[in-house]
């Protein structure tokens, strides 16, 4: 079995992905944008996962950007549906929220109430490294994420084989 790989893109209205955050674990935590955002990168970080988690459209956009198929050949997984169904009678489920209830703290949580701040800091080069702290922080949180809830739950990687995209 290979490793599991996190993933958060950002994106603008048009669908040009500006910034993927990646992670293996919360040590390696790692970020393409620029020139880095090629097929040949992406397909690097792919290297040995057998496993994609995202929270929301993140594989499907990915897919269609780099004009892959991710779902075919990886366990892709959308924590956003898994999490929807262990926890049936949330409030709400952002991902912010579910930080909440793993006592996850944020430093960054200007973007969560404004995503076009954080399109516009992009831009910004005096700013961009708010946008890449923020994307960074939603990798690492991700996983931690996953971790709470699999762990309040009982949840195997087998368990969740039948909820894959």
């Amino acid at each position: 079995m290979g490793r599991n790989l996190f993933i958060d893109a950002e994106w603008f209205l048009n669908q040009r992905v500006y910034l993927i955050g990646y992670g293996y674990n919360q040590n390696e935590v790692y970020q393409l944008h620029g020139v880095t955002i090629n097929p040949y990168s992406f397909a690097g970080i792919l290297r040995n996962v057998d496993a994609i988690y995202c929270y929301g459209p993140d594989i499907g956009m990915m897919e269609r950007f780099f004009n892959c198929d991710l779902k075919n050949f990886y366990y892709c997984f959308n924590l956003l549906t898994i999490i929807k169904r262990l926890e049936p009678n949330l409030k709400s489920y952002k991902l912010s929220e579910l930080e909440k209830i793993a006592g996850i703290e944020r430093q960054t949580m200007v973007y969560k109430s404004n995503i076009w701040q954080l399109h516009a800091d992009w831009l910004n080069p005096l700013k961009r490294h708010y946008a890449m702290l923020y994307n960074r922080e939603d990798v690492v949180n991700l996983i931690k994420v996953k971790n709470f809830f699999f762990q309040r739950h009982g949840v195997t990687r087998k368990d969740i084989e039948k909820w894959r995209l």
